[in-house]
This record gives structure tokens, C-alpha cells and sequence, in this order.
């Protein structure tokens, strides 16, 4: 991977494409002051360099089983662990970790009966691992795909338009071999056009069209635009596994994802009632994010944190290995 400054502009763009992976460039333009052909441009290079790039996944609520894994690994067997654990089916990411365990895996289960399998079977055969705990969450209330890395204002923010909505006379059902065809053909590719996705799955491209906009909006089909750690303005990662009082704990949630740091938060039937994933600019940052919710919620007690070195593997994709540290990219002013 060659190496690649961003700028403001940059970080602007990838902020658009969080809010919306599929924003034509016509109206984000208008947004931004910049052509289209400067942004289609300037995305494009971000692509080839690395710096982003763009998921198509299945909603959250289509999987019934969601779990945040801590594995122990044997020493010197972290990068085979993570490894055989990406192989794994439902691995949607791998991070390295520091703290209570080497690597912090989340898997994206159909059912309890394929987690249980996971547990029990499929992880516990992987001969580098020696010790596996793990998380059930009941209720995400705030994901990955939620948070931006704010380079836009709210007034710009408001100005990009929602995605396009399904015609009112369009089949409310998509068959389930349809929509997995949309889903991996916009894997590949999640800003083809319409006409391209219907070649593509075999359809009329309003066709294709009205069925991407269904299952976007029954939450079927997820679209997002993640940015490598190399580059993200907000690299520094802790995980916090918190108690709440129980009937404290919706409360606790709804403050909680309204924080701009806060990455993740989903409520889990384990030791740790609420589970939490804060970002920033850096490590000592770090503490002053953790500050700032306990200040929102004082009944947190943190029962445990881990600190994110290195993300291995996400949403399918291997981002980088553990055996190099990348180089950091510079951003420059715009």
C-alpha cells in the first residue's frame, strides 16, 4: 500500500458516505461546494490508496445471535489464532487487544443453535487458542455504521438527502434469493447504479432499484463505509464492559449513544449489563471519553476495558496483520 495524505476535504467525503454509501455526487456537491467530478475523483483515490471502502452486510436485526468473544491465545500464537479464527463462518471482525484477553472477536450468529456450535465446535477446535469468554448481546443501541468521524456539521449533515425511497406501489416482499443477490453484488461494488445492479442479479434496474430501497428500509440490507485505523482521526479504541442498576439500564443506553466518542453500545445478558466501545484521537483521550460517561451516567462501574492495538480483520475484510506496524498516514489542511 503506498502511502497517501488526506486533507479536510477528505475527511468530508468519508463523512457523506457514512451518512449515505450511495449520495450521488451531484447532490453531495451541493453540499460541499466541490464539483462532482473533484469528489467522484477524490473518492476514487481514497479507494485505491486504502484509506476507505464500502460494505454491503446484512441488517442486525436479521441475525438473531450477536456476540463479542474474548480469546486467549497460547504464546506466540496470537496471528494464528486470528488467522483460523477469520476462516471461522459469522467472524465479522478480529481485533487485537490489550487487557483481559489477546484478540476481541465479534460474530454475527443466524441463531443461539450457530453460536453455541461456534463456541463449542468451530473456535474451540483451533489448537493455538487456550481460553474463550464470551458475551451475549440482547439489544444494539448503537453500531458501528452510526458513527461518523464528524468532519461535517450538522447543517451539512442535514443537507445530505435521504436515500431513495421505494416507490409506494413496489413489492413490499423481496424474495430472500433476490436479496442476497443485491447484497453481494453491491459487496463487490456498493455504489453501481441501478441499471448495473439489475444486469447484475438478473432484474429490470427499477427493479432492482425498488428492492435495494425496500430492504434498506426494513433494516434487511446494511450499507456503510469504514476507514482503515491507519488513517481514522479517531484510531484510539477502548472496549468497556459496565454495570448498571437493571432498571437503569434503558436509561443508561439512550444517554449513552447520544455521546459523539461513543462507537458502540448494545445491552448483554452477561456479567456486564451494558458494553461500550469509545473512540479518540488519541490514548489519553481515552480517559478523558470514559470522564465524560460517568459524568452522563454515575452508576457505570467499569468491570473491565480493553484497548484496541490493531484491528485484524473487519466485516470479511483483512485490514492489515499483526506482525507490522503500518505506517501512520498524514493528514494535511486543506
Amino acid at each position: 500500500m503506498s502511502d497517501i495524505a488526506i486533507d479536510e476535504l477528505d475527511l468530508q467525503i468519508i463523512h457523506a458516505l457514512q451518512v449515505d454509501p450511495r449520495v450521488r455526487w451531484n447532490a453531495l456537491a451541493e453540499v460541499l461546494g466541490v464539483d462532482a467530478h473533484t469528489l467522484a475523483r477524490r473518492w476514487q483515490r481514497l479507494v485505491d490508496g486504502g484509506v476507505v471502502w464500502l460494505s454491503a452486510m446484512e441488517g442486525l436485526q436479521r441475525r438473531e445471535a450477536l456476540a463479542l468473544i474474548e480469546v486467549d491465545s497460547f504464546p506466540g500464537q496470537v496471528v494464528a489464532a486470528a488467522r483460523a479464527i477469520s476462516a471461522l463462518p459469522g467472524v465479522a471482525s478480529i481485533e487485537l487487544a490489550t487487557g483481559a484477553c489477546d484478540l476481541f472477536v465479534t460474530l454475527f450468529a443466524q441463531d443461539e443453535d450457530a453460536l453455541a456450535r461456534f463456541l463449542l465446535g468451530e473456535i474451540g477446535e483451533i489448537p493455538e487458542i487456550r481460553a474463550v469468554r464470551s458475551h451475549l448481546v440482547s439489544e444494539v443501541a448503537k453500531e458501528g455504521s452510526d458513527w461518523t468521524i464528524q468532519a461535517l456539521s450538522a447543517a451539512q449533515v442535514a443537507r445530505i438527502p435521504a436515500p431513495r425511497a421505494a416507490r409506494e406501489a413496489s413489492a413490499k416482499r423481496i424474495d430472500p434469493l433476490l436479496a442476497t443477490a443485491i447484497r453481494e453484488a453491491l459487496q463487490s461494488d456498493a455504489r453501481m447504479s441501478a441499471a448495473e445492479l439489475g444486469a447484475r442479479v438478473g432484474v429490470s434496474g427499477q427493479r432492482a432499484a425498488d428492492a435495494l430501497a425496500r430492504l434498506r428500509e426494513q433494516g434487511r440490507l446494511q450499507l456503510r463505509a469504514d476507514m482503515s485505523e491507519r488513517f481514522n482521526p479517531y484510531p484510539a479504541v477502548n472496549w468497556l464492559f459496565l454495570q448498571v442498576p437493571a432498571q437503569r439500564l434503558a436509561t443508561a443506553l439512550d444517554r449513552l449513544v447520544s455521546v459523539p466518542s461513543v462507537q458502540f453500545a448494545a445491552s448483554s445478558t452477561g456479567p456486564a449489563n451494558l458494553i461500550v466501545a469509545i473512540g479518540a484521537r488519541d490514548r489519553r483521550g481515552l480517559l478523558d471519553a470514559e470522564i465524560a460517561l460517568t459524568r452522563l451516567v454515575p452508576e457505570l462501574d467499569v468491570q473491565n476495558r480493553m484497548t484496541m492495538l490493531r484491528l485484524y480483520r473487519h466485516l470479511g475484510r483483512e485490514v492489515n496483520g499483526f506482525d507490522r506496524a503500518p505506517a501512520r498516514a498524514e493528514t494535511v489542511a486543506s
